[in-house]
């Protein structure tokens, strides 16, 4: 990235402050950004329901080199009317993520589109998202064969022909894999070696071993286009997820500028986020950290007059696609046998998924904002008082509340400053209950104080996103799960979906044969994994084959550091033992 770039992106962000803006409203010229594409792998397009879609997620620039930029991926699965079967969020580290999605058993047979996009890559009026087609086969739900009307793409049984797996090789001149021999067992360990033939095939590859799927698929489905909006400037999420909005007048629909407005997403380790509205009413949280919650809370800070007469409207990351006719998935009845055998081997390995499930991985804990600093004040090492207003008389002497009603306010204490004559006295602090701003101070000063744990109190004065404060109080109840009143009246709370949680995939070591031989392994897919360098210029490990025989495809796919696309396939073949 240049620093040409990074002074736009700087002054882009010092002026639009949002995630999403109309272009007349963007002060730079938005063709001097570069462009930035998608790319996608997955683990098979021809999937059973109850089975694992495995992907990962590539972002390039304009140079077809990992793209610096964005730091959130979306994915998602459509159905041919582009109804959701699911939108997953990703956090990108070094341009790539990775995720998977269960097959239910509810999902109809049908024809799927898996597409990938970044909020960036959607202002491409070409390549604004890649998109793969999917496969799914539910033998579990009876089919509406009245589709057979539409066009039709055919799974058939591929012709059986045998061929040498000796003589099947990829098409990278680049790397190479070795196994240690081309027939195994069940149950047997399988060694494998990758290995470089050149010293620029540092890049991100995804390693993936899977038994061939006997089937051929006939036919082409379109390619399909974007209802994105012409109009919108999308702003690169250049530090973690931009969640953006705008401040209305609900009796008129006016954007509203100068409007304080926070974020909390609640949490363990909470996540608070403030921001003020521009001149069109519009602002922005950029949220880097990791978080587990579902719903948020948007507040807008002000009297209760201003908070009853104005509303926020939050900005939508995905987008329509334009329809094309629809297609039928037509199965041929030779694949009965394949189909009944794969569907009990699927249900046999999901009925023991407890003993077979993926690790995820430990999650990064965020630290309060405000970290250490402050005095803390455990309300069980004192003498618990009745009402907050004599506890903070009696116990949080860091703190106190003037007035009452509606005129109650909390300030702090600074004990360097007895007479109250400091340069930040007269403007009040930050109060939080479990990480939520309290906008109303009598939804604190009516709180039970015995689901109080405790107290913390900064004296100092502490600027946060565009407000300075005189200093921070900042409650936690016990069991950590405060809404305020004014949420749950008007059933604001935001819908939040976190980002897809980082996994191990389940790799089975028979090496210990006591402890898993009662247990049935059904798995075609043997090995997924997506994070694979070549730091040394060759990359070696290990898995176990399963009990299901057949030909197994070894393969190796990804980008090198200059873009080159890579794809070196192996094979071997398992047989009872």
């Amino acid at each position: 990235m240049t620093k040409k770039f990074l002074l736009i992106v700087f002054v882009f962000f010092g002026t639009v402050l949002k995630a999403q803006v109309p272009k007349d409203q963007v002060s730079v010229d938005v063709n001097v950004f570069p462009k930035e594409t998608v790319a996608l792998s997955i683990n098979s397009e021809v999937l059973l329901a109850g089975e694992l879609l495995q992907y990962k997620a590539y972002i390039f620039n304009a140079s077809n080199k990992i793209s610096a930029l964005s730091k959130m991926v979306y994915v998602s699965l459509r159905k041919q009317n582009d109804s959701v079967v699911f939108n997953h969020k990703l956090r990108v580290e070094n341009g790539t993520a990775n995720g998977d999605f269960f097959i239910p058993s509810n999902l109809n047979t049908g024809i799927y589109k898996l597409i990938g996009y970044t909020n960036f890559s959607k202002n491409n009026a070409q390549n604004g998202f890649v998109q793969k087609d999917i496969y799914i086969i539910n033998t579990f739900v009876k089919r509406d064969l009245d589709n057979r009307k539409k066009d039709t793409i055919a799974i058939t049984a591929s012709n059986g022909k045998d061929f040498n797996i000796s003589e099947i090789h990829g098409n990278s001149e680049m790397l190479k894999t070795t196994l240690n021999k081309q027939t195994y067992g069940f149950r047997e360990k399988v060694n494998l070696k990758l290995e470089s033939h050149f010293k620029n095939t540092d890049g991100n590859y995804v390693l993936s071993v899977r038994k061939i799927n006997p089937v051929e698929i006939s036919g082409k489905i379109p390619i399909v286009t974007k209802a994105i909006s012409s109009e919108i400037f999308y702003v690169p999420e250049l530090r973690g997820e931009l969640i953006s909005g705008i401040v209305l007048s609900i009796s008129d629909n006016v954007p509203l500028a100068n409007i304080e407005v926070s974020l909390t997403i609640p949490d363990e380790d909470f996540v608070l986020k403030t921001s003020k509205t521009n001149s069109e009413g519009r602002f922005f949280f950029s949220v880097s950290e990791a978080y587990n919650a579902e719903n948020s809370v948007v507040q807008i800070y002000g009297d209760a007059a201003e908070r009853s007469a104005n509303k926020v409207i939050l900005d939508k990351k995905d987008f329509s696609l334009n329809k094309n006719k629809p297609y039928f998935l037509n199965i041929s009845s030779d694949l009965k046998d394949w189909l009944q055998e794969r569907s009990v081997q699927v249900q046999v390995e999901n009925a023991y998924y407890d003993i077979k499930k993926d690790s995820i991985l430990p999650k990064w804990i965020n630290p309060a904002f405000y970290s250490n600093l402050g005095t803390v004040f455990n309300l069980d090492d004192y003498t618990r008082f009745p009402s907050i207003k004599e506890t903070f008389v009696e116990v949080v002497t860091l703190a106190a509340i003037r007035g009452t009603g509606d005129n109650a306010k909390f300030i702090v204490n600074n004990e360097y400053d007895p007479n109250g004559t400091a340069k930040f006295n007269d403007i009040p602090p930050l109060v939080l209950l479990d990480g939520i701003q309290i906008v109303d101070s009598k939804e604190l000063v009516n709180f039970s104080t015995k689901e109080i744990q405790k107290v913390r109190v900064i004296i100092e004065p502490y600027r946060y996103g565009p407000k300075i404060y005189s200093g921070i109080i900042a409650v936690e109840t016990k069991k950590g799960d405060f809404i305020p009143n004014e949420i749950i009246k008007n059933n604001s709370e935001v819908s939040l979906s976190s980002a897809v949680k980082p996994k191990e995939s389940y790799k089975p070591a028979y090496d210990k044969k006591s402890e898993l031989s009662k247990i049935p392994d059904y798995r075609v897919q043997l090995l997924w994994q997506p994070k694979i360098n070549f730091s040394d210029l060759d990359y070696n490990t290990s898995f176990y084959t399963s009990d299901v025989p057949g030909i197994f495809e070894v393969k190796i796919e990804g980008f090198t550091e200059d873009g080159t696309y890579i794809s070196e396939k192996n094979y071997f073949t398992v047989a009872k033992n």
